[in-house]
């Protein structure tokens, strides 16, 4: 599960801090998109061309010491291809659902780490890093551009000689 609340001192370009103590009983949803600068940022974090649009819907419900953060974040981004490395834009979809607690810092026995909860720090959440994390999760490792295919075939006409090929011709005769 993502950490997103670590980043609250801001090494993640787009920041969208909610204060918990403003969520209503009958929830918060929280829409925003980033800004060009932001998109600058996350592009470069990243390490990819652009981020062309980037936009995040939420609904924050919070019982008791907890928030539940649960929506979408969706845009597009100019990736290369691993094959052509031509340019291309490509769309995003991701659904979000993660909890936070106020005493996430004190892990407790029961809990494994897939039902871990980020902190609530200093009374918020910054939902502008959660929605760079999850970007940053739906970027393809190996962004091929549609219709790019790898092609590959061997000819044997076209193969170098192998480096030992030389030694063949010196085995001892028997």
């Amino acid at each position: 599960m993502p950490s997103s609340q670590k980043t609250i001192d801001n090494k993640i370009p787009l920041s969208h801090l909610i204060d918990v103590a403003t969520i209503k009983p009958d929830g918060l949803v929280v829409t925003f998109e980033a800004t060009e600068s932001e998109r600058q940022g996350l592009a470069a974090l990243f390490d990819i061309p652009a981020v062309v649009k980037l936009t995040a819907s939420f609904k924050l419900i919070r019982k008791g010491s907890r928030v539940k953060v649960r929506g979408d974040v969706s845009g597009v981004v100019t990736r290369l291809c691993v094959l052509s490395v031509e340019a291309f834009d490509m769309d995003f979809h991701e659904p979000v659902s993660v909890d936070f607690d106020e005493n996430a810092e004190t892990p407790r026995d029961d809990e494994s780490d897939l039902e871990a909860l980020d902190p609530i720090i200093d009374g918020q959440i910054d939902l502008g890093a959660l929605a760079a994390e999850f970007t940053a999760l739906s970027l393809d490792p190996y962004p091929k551009k549609p219709g790019i295919v790898f092609d590959y075939h061997e000819d044997d006409d076209d193969k170098p000689p192998s480096p030992f090929s030389a030694l063949a011709g010196i085995k001892p005769k028997s």
